[in-house]
C-alpha cells in the first residue's frame, strides 16, 4: 500500500516525502546531518566532496495568493544575511532559471564578509509555488568562488536544483489514494500501449472481458510490421472515477517514419475494482 500522508510517486515508485518536491544532488557530493544551529525552516543541508560549498534547503508556508517579485526577494535575502552578520560587498543582478514543471528559480548573488572580515560569494536561490517557499542558500569562500573550480560548482548547483520535481502527493494536501492507485494503473496501461507488446496490454484487461478477441485482432494490427519502421503514442485524454468504477479515454497514434502524418485512434474503456486493483471490464468505444 502507498503512505498514506504527504507523499507521493515518481516514474512508477512510491516515495515518502514531507513537501512533495525533490531535485537530484549532484555527484559525489555529501549530505550533511543538520545540526543544533540549524534554522527552523531548514530541511536538508549538502556539501561538494571538498566541502568547499555548503548548501542548505529550506521551506517555509506562505499566503498562496502573495506573488514573489525579484525585488522582493533581494530585499529579504540581504535582510537575512545582515541578521547573520555578514557585511554585504555587492549585489549582483537578479537571474531566473527554468524548471521542468515548477516554474522559475529567481537567484540573487551577493559578494559579502563573515563577522571575521572572511571574504564569501553566495547565491540566494527562490521557487515559489502555491503556499510554499523554497529556498536554497550556497555559499562559497571567494578565493575558490573566483577560480574555474568555484564556477563549476555554482554551475553544478543550477543544475541540480533546475531539476526539481513536484511528487504528486496523498492525503490532506493532495489526491486520494483511490484516486492515486487508477492513475498508477492508467499509466501503467498507456506505457503497455506504446510496447506493441500484445501480452503487456492484456494484462490490464478482466479474465472476462466480452471484446478480447476483437481488442486482440486490432491491437495486432496496430502494430503490424517492423517495430523499427514505425513508432506508437499513447495518451490518457479523459478519466472519470466513480466509486470502484470509472472510465478512461486514451488517444493512440501510430506514425510510420515513411508516412506523412500518424494515424490516431480513439479508445474508452470501462474500469472497475476488483478485489483491490483495476481491470479494464468493458469496452465504450462510440462506434
Amino acid at each position: 500500500m502507498p503512505p498514506s500522508v504527504e507523499s507521493g510517486v515518481y516514474d512508477g515508485q512510491f516515495v515518502q516525502t514531507d513537501y512533495g518536491f525533490g531535485f537530484p544532488v549532484p555527484a559525489k557530493w555529501i549530505y550533511l546531518r543538520l545540526s543544533a544551529d540549524q534554522e527552523v525552516d531548514e530541511v536538508a543541508r549538502f556539501c561538494d566532496p571538498t566541502r568547499q560549498m555548503i548548501v542548505r534547503v529550506s521551506v517555509q508556508l506562505r499566503n498562496s495568493a502573495e506573488k514573489l517579485s525579484s525585488k522582493a526577494w533581494v530585499d529579504i535575502s540581504e535582510q537575512e544575511l545582515k541578521n547573520h552578520q555578514f557585511k554585504i560587498l555587492k549585489r549582483s543582478p537578479v537571474r531566473e532559471y527554468k524548471t521542468l514543471d515548477s516554474g522559475n528559480w529567481v537567484v540573487a548573488p551577493f559578494s559579502m564578509t563573515d563577522p571575521k572580515a572572511w571574504p564569501w560569494s553566495d547565491e540566494e536561490w527562490a521557487l515559489s509555488k502555491d503556499d510554499l517557499l523554497i529556498g536554497v542558500h550556497a555559499t562559497l569562500p571567494q578565493e575558490i568562488a573566483d577560480t574555474d573550480k568555484g564556477k563549476k560548482l555554482f554551475k553544478a548547483l543550477e543544475a541540480s536544483v533546475s531539476q526539481i520535481h513536484w511528487y504528486t502527493p496523498i492525503g490532506p494536501r493532495g489526491i486520494s489514494g483511490e484516486r492515486f492507485e487508477l492513475q498508477h494503473f492508467t499509466e501503467g496501461f498507456r506505457q503497455a500501449l506504446e510496447s506493441g507488446s500484445l501480452s503487456k496490454v492484456g494484462v490490464y484487461f478482466d479474465e472476462m472481458y466480452p471484446e478480447r478477441a476483437k481488442w486482440n485482432n486490432w491491437y495486432q494490427q496496430l502494430v503490424l510490421g517492423d517495430p523499427k519502421s514505425f513508432e506508437l503514442k499513447a495518451e490518457l485524454t479523459g478519466l472519470v472515477i466513480n466509486g470502484d468504477n470509472a472510465s478512461a479515454s486514451f488517444t493512440i497514434a501510430r506514425k510510420d517514419k515513411s508516412g506523412p502524418k500518424p494515424q490516431k485512434y480513439e479508445k474508452d474503456f470501462k474500469l472497475s475494482k476488483k478485489e483491490g486493483h483495476w481491470e479494464i471490464t468493458f469496452p465504450l468505444d462510440k462506434s
